[in-house]
């Protein structure tokens, strides 16, 4: 028998045996595709989105995206060096800078701008628990029970600030109750939607809070007080009325603050019921006037005061600076000053700081019920 020739292609001597149908894959390409470094890669970037989520539902993604941006913090009173004059005015100086004291910290937090609701506030800006303005004894007045108390003062001077007419503009109130001094009295217009509700979100950020007294102001019906406004025209059964509904939703409150109201108050006889049943509420009054030819005699007149100056409604941001340059020069050389401010986003705003620049200066800032006694002046 002759020997098998080889075929080409075979190796000389060598049986090849049977083909293998699945032959070994001898290339690298594609290999790391489904390998653990790919699946390692995916769990990366599934943490990454993650956390992107949870920042972006928490707020605080915005936070981190304004320290690499342009979003500007209204809050925070600009540098005079760097900041250069706008179309709305000069730059807010720093209110110590002006007589070479250190200026003032800014703020942390951004002002809040977004117009939103009590609840809303309270949901996306939960104020520390311990924040929160503790009532008194059940058995004080509501001057006493709802105040803010005003401890370790020393001899510092005492600058007083009142914040009026808030409730009416949420985005500015929501400003004045989570980004202004808890020392910073809040009031309330009384025709504020959600009253109650407001009340409870400024004390849960340890404001104490009084309510807008809308009385007749000399150039009425021009200027109208609302259909709750006390008139020098209406008897003291009707005013009284009027009053007892103003009172109806603003639990909580440690007295009112007058608004308008030159002519009323000047009326002792429409003026003195009105003392007399706030006295009996136990309800504190800080107004325009000087009330002491009013309550003269009177046992049950409440415990007021008179404030010492009162910042105009459309003051530019120079204005304000000026202003409260002189709220800080009258507190140091008189002792103690108390400031009505209406409620406006430039004056929130240039207030922020002022907690730091009354400490620059050896000053404390206090609640305006520091302030009350029977004889209008401070303690």
């Amino acid at each position: 028998m002759r020997a098998k020739r080889d075929e080409p292609g075979d190796m000389p001597g060598r049986d090849t045996g049977p083909l293998d149908p699945y032959p070994p894959v001898t290339s690298g390409r594609g290999g790391w595709i489904g390998g653990p470094g790919f699946i390692f890669l995916v769990l990366i970037l599934l943490i990454l989105a993650g956390a992107g989520l949870y920042l972006q539902a928490t707020g605080q993604l915005a936070g981190l995206l304004a320290q690499g941006g342009q979003i500007i913090d209204l809050g925070r009173t600009p540098d005079p060096a760097t900041t250069s004059a706008s179309e709305d005015g000069p730059a807010l100086q720093s209110m110590a800078s002006m007589d070479a004291a250190p200026a003032p910290a800014a703020p942390v937090k951004p002002l809040v701008l977004a117009a939103m609701g009590p609840a809303e506030l309270l949901e996306k800006r939960p104020p520390p628990k311990s924040l929160r303005l503790v009532p008194g004894e059940f058995d004080q007045p509501p001057v006493l029970r709802f105040s803010r108390p005003a401890l370790f003062l020393g001899t510092r001077a005492r600058i007083g600030v009142l914040v009026t007419g808030l409730g009416l503009n949420r985005g500015v109130t929501a400003a004045a109750i989570a980004d202004l001094p808890p020392e910073i009295t809040l009031s309330f217009s009384p025709y504020a939607p959600e009253l109650a509700a407001w009340i409870d979100a400024a004390q849960a950020y340890g404001h104490e809070v009084l309510l807008d007294l809308p009385l007749e102001p000399r150039n009425y019906p021009q200027d109208d007080p609302g259909p709750l406004g006390l008139l020098t025209a209406l008897n003291a059964e009707e005013n009284l009325r009027r009053l007892g509904e103003l009172l109806k939703e603003s639990d909580g409150v440690a007295g009112l603050a007058t608004q308008f109201g030159d002519r009323f108050l000047a009326d002792e006889t429409a003026l003195r019921p009105i003392l007399s049943e706030l006295g009996q509420r136990g309800l504190g009054l800080v107004t325009s006037a000087d009330l002491a030819d009013a309550t003269t005699g009177m046992a049950d007149a409440p415990l007021h005061i008179r404030v010492d100056e009162m910042l105009p409604q459309d003051a530019s941001r120079q204005a304000l600076t000026a202003e409260i340059e002189g709220l800080l020069a009258a507190a140091k050389a008189k002792g103690k000053v108390l400031t009505a401010v209406p409620a406006y986003p430039l004056s929130i705003a240039a207030l922020t700081s002022l907690t730091a620049a009354a400490k620059d200066r050896g000053m404390a800032l206090v609640p305006a019920t520091a302030f009350l006694n029977r004889q209008g002046t401070a303690p």
